[in-house]
């Protein structure tokens, strides 16, 4: 699974409501999540979920 900025937009949106700093958090988790890690992995949404929720507490 790969993220695009209208993932974020739509599906995850909720994530980012305490976010004080919006662009920056998702410039950050689509330069991480917008590849797949390589031809033999791809990400979960778990994966997904805790990292963005880390990334998004850093700009919070």
């Amino acid at each position: 699974m790969i993220l695009t900025k209208d993932d974020l937009d739509r599906e995850w949106q909720w994530l980012f409501l305490r976010c004080k700093n919006t662009a920056a958090a998702k410039a950050e988790i689509l330069t991480l999540f917008s590849d797949e890690p390589d031809d033999e992995h791809e990400w979960s949404e778990q994966d997904l979920y805790e990292q963005m929720r880390k990334i998004i507490q850093k700009y919070s």
